[in-house]
């Protein structure tokens, strides 16, 4: 089966800028911890300066667990996550570019002796990510993502393959540039709007409909940064839209798993929250806290590698999570309240 003609575009576009290195993309800092930001200094020059995305995202209790990134580009984030495993966990990266794997099967020797390994916890592959399966690399505790969705004809699709190859209890953790405006075809078939991953992004309020469709949770929202449209010409193309990066949390719950509404109270057991968690942009869980969460939360703290987080007691009240949040509006309110972040990226 042929790709399709926007995802060619996709693979030799990032061809070509693994070679001229012209392609600036910030690291989100501000949004990880002090230990991952220590761990982005320890990759190496090449891995970095083709590092491209909407911004790093970091699944929590993951020692141990086998990971998959979608869209690993030169591999930054599989790296960071081969230490985060640890030696007894797996991490595997899958991209359409050849170059950008080429150059993470290059880079694997310097991040296995930097993480003090006696053998690489990471594979590379090329590959669509619309057929996912066609690689048979069977089931992951944790599936990650970042700047890719946007850069896929078929999301659907996508999704599907993420679907069946999380396992239940699973986190899928996505962070995509999206839009509010709804292109007419000739931008989303633009070649080059689609490989800047804008003529290709997702409304925002669509991903609650593809995730719902593969069995998924709503998504909570963690992250939001904008995309700055500087070269005029394309914002002219684009409408004057919008843009931004933005992050959201998804689970596959195990088959049957349901509760009710419940009063949780943090442990303090995650590593670099042992004071306090911050599940999404409205609920931040401090230790030792009592927190009453409606039943689909509950469910999700209960049925996935949070349950060991959290003790829990029945609660028999009124209570409603905030969740399929709009990244637009959480990034007004950020602006008002003085703390918007830079943009993530800019198209010139």
């Amino acid at each position: 089966m042929s790709d399709h003609p926007l995802s060619v575009s996709v693979s030799e576009f990032y061809n070509e800028l693994n070679v001229k290195l012209n392609f600036n993309t910030r690291v989100n800092s501000g949004d990880l911890t002090n230990r991952i930001n220590d761990l982005i200094k320890q990759l190496s020059p090449e891995t970095m300066k083709r590092y491209y995305g909407s911004g790093i995202v970091i699944p929590e209790n993951i020692k141990g667990c086998r990971v998959l990134d979608i869209g690993c580009g030169s591999g930054s984030l599989v790296f960071i996550l081969s230490k985060l495993v640890g030696p007894t966990g797996y991490v595997v990266g899958v991209d359409i570019s050849s170059g950008l794997i080429e150059c993470c099967k290059q880079e694997t020797e310097f991040h296995t002796k930097a993480w003090g390994y006696d053998k690489p916890n990471v594979e590379f592959h090329v590959g669509n990510a619309e057929r996912l399966l066609d690689l048979k690399l069977g089931e992951f505790d944790m599936i990650v993502s970042n700047g890719v969705f946007c850069l896929v004809p078929d999301k659907q699709k996508a999704f599907n393959g993420v679907a069946q190859m999380l396992k239940p209890g699973g986190q899928f953790y996505l962070n995509d540039v999206v839009t509010q405006t709804n292109q007419p075809d000739s931008v989303k078939n633009d070649q080059k709007l689609f490989s800047l991953g804008t003529g290709g992004a997702m409304i925002w309020s669509d991903l609650k409909a593809f995730s719902a469709r593969e069995g998924f949770t709503t998504p909570f929202l963690t992250q939001a940064a904008p995309v700055d449209i500087k070269n005029a010409e394309y914002r002219q193309q684009l409408s004057n839209a919008e843009y931004m990066c933005a992050a959201w949390r998804l689970f596959k719950l195990p088959a049957g798993a349901s509760r009710g509404p419940a009063t949780v109270t943090y442990l303090g057991n995650i590593e670099d929250y042992s004071d306090a968690f911050p599940w999404d942009f409205d609920l931040v869980f401090k230790k030792g806290e009592a927190v009453n969460v409606d039943a689909d939360l509950a469910t999700i703290l209960s049925s996935t590698n949070f349950k060991n987080n959290f003790s829990f007691a029945d609660f028999s009240g009124s209570v409603s999570n905030n969740r399929d949040q709009d990244p637009f509006q959480r990034y007004k309110d950020l602006q008002s309240q003085g703390n918007a972040p830079a943009p993530i990226y800019a198209v010139e």
